[in-house]
């Protein structure tokens, strides 16, 4: 009877302590994901501003378009748009609505581990050291407003559901993935190919994922005569930066920043480690439980290599998939490794001291993004902007090619092909001219009911110059782009 007692007081200690943890673990990922926002807010990126004027114009105007005198459909991530938009109907200021996403997002991504971790026999702070590892990740903290938070969140709730073999939760975040961006289906697909059990409930995942998505996508179909964002054609006519393209654009990152892009791939290279052994172990039926955590490394992988043969430009944030899955990997491989050799868990730590580190002295807070190919920061563009919009007034003005901070801040008619849909009929007519048959096909499917419209006639040209110019407050300049100014001229 003794004997009884002590297990039973040892299994009650145990559960106290599993509570402690799971009350306190969120409240440390939050706290620190509140910290790290605080650090970027003032150096978000220009496409960032891009999605919070979207976010701002339809929490207070209930407007779908990056300026208020267009309707358009350049959105990349309309979940995304959504979502910081209900926040900031309540919070009222798009930046703070965007701190609060990012905490909540980097907390559900921690619990979803976590969980996932708990059910493959993992140790439950797996689910932080995945979290964290995402969370300070030099680029991923220089996509902050993207979609990419956002994602790696609906990523862990994938996993959970892989894990779990839930075909219901599977399909509600494969729906939610693919409103984040079309292009994250690629981890669904594998995942999907990996995971057979989860074919056996498929009506289930594939009627909720089908709840979620087919709603938004045949509203923007009929509405805006796209079912996908615009930005499919605008960026994919863009092809490459002359010899540079996704397959080597770390490279030239590198060259530029050359110790965020090695803190930032350190997680990446690790998970590519663990793939393989994850992957022969599965083989030989042994640690079957990290099957799941392997599928997600896998889905960045396959992810990279979609990329790499579309041959895009080397757009930063591009690579934030593959660097979130492979980080998550590395997590689980950590916990698997640790549940027999504990001093395992001190690797995970080892990297993310080196994030931190990287992000205190970078500057406190940073003034520009770690990796950044913008011609301003954002606070140059921030002065700019709000001087444009005092003497544009109601005109109509050109963008400088960076439109998205200066869109935020100047609160005008400022118009490219992002906010003029105007500008979008040649660029559709080219895509399709360049497309296979079979392309061609999907996109002449897709603009069946686009209407081309003519672009908002002019009033006033603002164009980036290079040096500096007689007007200091209209000089710009960082660590990727030579210092120029802007010239404003009536046309």
């Amino acid at each position: 009877m003794v004997g009884v007692a002590e297990i039973a007081v040892v299994e009650e200690q145990g559960e106290r302590t599993r509570s402690a943890g799971s009350f306190w673990m969120p409240l440390v990922v939050g706290a620190v994901a509140g910290a790290l926002f605080w650090v970027v807010h003032s150096a978000l990126i220009d496409d960032s501003y891009i999605t919070l004027s979207y976010a701002r114009n339809l929490a207070f105007h209930g407007h779908w378009g990056l300026i208020g005198a267009e309707v358009s459909n350049s959105a990349t991530a309309p979940l995304n748009v959504l979502v910081l938009a209900a926040i900031t109907a309540v919070v009222r200021q798009p930046v703070v609505a965007l701190g609060v996403v990012f905490v909540l997002a980097n907390v559900l991504l921690a619990v979803s581990l976590r969980s996932a971790a708990r059910t493959s026999g993992l140790p439950g702070w797996t689910g932080a050291v995945g979290a964290l590892l995402v969370a300070a990740n030099p680029l991923v903290l220089s996509t902050v407003g993207l979609e990419m938070t956002l994602a790696s969140a609906l990523l862990g709730v994938l996993l959970l559901a892989a894990v779990q073999r839930r075909p219901v939760r599977f399909g509600v975040a494969a729906g939610l993935l693919a409103l984040t961006r079309l292009d994250l289906g690629v981890f669904v697909l594998v995942v999907l190919i990996g995971r057979p059990g989860l074919w056996r409930g498929w009506w289930r995942w594939l009627s909720a994922a089908a709840a979620i998505m087919v709603p938004w996508f045949a509203f923007s179909w009929l509405y805006f005569g796209s079912a996908v964002p615009d930005t499919l054609v605008i960026k994919q006519l863009q092809k490459s930066w002359g010899d540079w393209d996704f397959s080597n654009g770390l490279e030239l990152y590198h060259g530029v920043f050359p110790t965020a892009v090695v803190v930032s791939l350190i997680p990446a290279a690790l998970g590519l480690v663990c793939l393989p052994i994850a992957c022969v172990l599965r083989a030989f039926r042994r640690a079957v439980s990290l099957w799941p955590w392997a599928l997600i490394g896998l889905g960045a992988v396959a992810h990279y290599y979609v990329y790499t043969l579309m041959g895009v430009p080397p757009y930063h944030w591009y690579y934030a998939p593959s660097l979130i899955g492979l980080s998550l990997l590395l997590a689980g491989g950590i916990g698997a490794v640790a549940a027999r050799w504990s001093l395992a868990g001190l690797a995970g730590c080892a990297v993310l001291v080196a994030q931190l580190w990287f992000a205190g002295q970078h500057g406190l807070p940073w003034r520009e993004a770690a990796i950044t190919t913008n011609w301003a920061t954002a606070a140059e563009y921030q002065r700019i902007g709000t001087e444009l919009g005092r003497l544009v007034g109601d005109r109509t003005v050109t963008s400088p090619g960076e439109i998205g901070a200066l869109a935020y801040y100047c609160d005008c008619a400022i118009v490219d092909t992002f906010s003029d849909r105007g500008y979008l009929a040649p660029q559709i007519e080219q895509r399709l001219a360049d497309a296979t048959p079979f392309v061609r096909a999907l996109l002449e499917f897709n603009y069946r009911h686009f209407v081309p419209t003519e672009p908002r006639p002019i009033d006033v040209d603002l164009r980036r110059e290079p040096g500096p110019g007689p007007d200091p407050n209209r000089d710009i300049g960082t660590t990727w782009a030579e210092p120029a100014h802007l010239v404003l001229e009536p046309r």
